[in-house]
């Protein structure tokens, strides 16, 4: 059973994100302690979802870290003997 496509990934990145954000301001908010923890349950079982689907339908950047890319996002590659700029 499939409940997102890959397009709707980062969609649901920032509903959960906005949820756990929510989750977090309900104390300093004076919400009542039942809602704190039913929402405190939801909001683990949607960071569980969220891994699972960008796993599963996230895209594969293609580069390896062995490889010397560190991130996928900037465009460059670090050697093995690269130097940190320290002296």
């Amino acid at each position: 059973m499939r409940f997102i496509g890959m397009k709707d990934i980062g969609k649901l990145v920032i509903a959960v994100s906005v949820f756990v954000g929510v989750y977090s301001m309900m104390p300093s908010l004076g919400v009542m302690y039942d809602i704190i923890f039913l929402t405190f349950l939801v909001a683990n079982a949607l960071l569980i979802y969220m891994v699972y689907a960008v796993l599963k339908y996230g895209q594969d950047p293609g580069v390896e870290f062995d490889e010397g890319y560190w991130y996928s996002d900037v465009d460059k590659k670090y050697s093995p003997d690269y130097e940190t700029g320290r002296s």
